[in-house]
């Protein structure tokens, strides 16, 4: 087991970087429901272990999603009726050549269509964050094992 100073600073880190996480999710507009910005989180062991846990959705926002030109798209299939609650919960409106409004299945299987041909840029909005904050979790480390030893020190004595 790690000394509670250390695990004190590995939570602080974990915390500024799950914050730094949301920050790059919203300033790339990556919004829809809020569930993926809410459900970023980390949890530290008793080893000083992190582990960063998102919701599913989060894999095709860090890690994108190839494209599958050759591959069909089911229109009555999970990932149709995934696009068809993203585009309710954008409040999106898709439109026809000739002006008029097209159903929101329609609309689904459109841009389920496109991803298909062109696939998702990805965002490694976790692999960002956790870059940006390596210089001071490296400070925050060298604190606390200073602050660990001291107290060592101060015990055996």
């Amino acid at each position: 087991m790690l000394a509670q100073p250390i695990i004190e600073a590995q939570k602080r880190y974990a915390q500024l970087v799950v914050t730094n996480a949301k920050s790059i999710l919203r300033s790339n507009n990556k919004k829809a429901s809020g569930n993926l910005i809410e459900s970023v989180r980390y949890t530290v062991n008793s080893q000083g272990k992190i582990t960063f846990s998102f919701a599913k959705e989060g894999k095709y926002v860090q890690s994108g999603r190839l494209k599958y030109p050759g591959r069909g798209v089911n229109p009555k299939g999970k990932f149709v009726a995934n696009l068809k609650n993203w585009i309710r919960q954008k409040g999106i409106q898709g439109r026809s050549k000739d002006g008029r409004f097209i159903t929101n299945q329609s609309l689904a299987y459109l841009i389920a269509r496109g991803i298909n041909r062109k696939g998702i840029k990805p965002l490694p909005f976790m692999s960002m964050a956790i870059k940006q904050t390596k210089e001071q979790q490296k400070k925050e480390l060298k604190k606390a094992a200073t602050k660990s030893l001291v107290a060592r020190l101060k015990a055996a004595s």
